[in-house]
């Protein structure tokens, strides 16, 4: 008994779909794309606004430093020159 392999066919995506579900399946890739890069740009937004949102905690921070040290540099001062009276 002689035992023969057939050497089986490489089939290609046009040779398993039909043309309406190439068709289709282009379209649902198509706004997949278009949902991730939404995505993406609302992500961007949020995230810029976000670092906005530190720059301005940081810059409150800051003054907010500043004036306090002010405060404690002038009284630090003042009680000075009443120590030297």
């Amino acid at each position: 008994m002689i035992v023969v392999a057939q050497k089986e066919e490489v089939k290609t995506l046009g040779d398993i779909m039909e043309e309406w579900e190439r068709e289709e399946l282009l379209i649902r890739m198509d706004e997949r794309i278009k949902t991730i890069y939404n995505r993406m740009d609302k992500f961007e937004t949020l995230f810029t606004n976000h670092l906005h949102h530190h720059e301005m905690w940081e810059n409150e921070i800051k003054t907010s430093l500043q004036r306090w040290l002010a405060v404690i540099i002038t009284a630090g001062g003042g009680v000075g020159a009443m120590g030297m009276m």
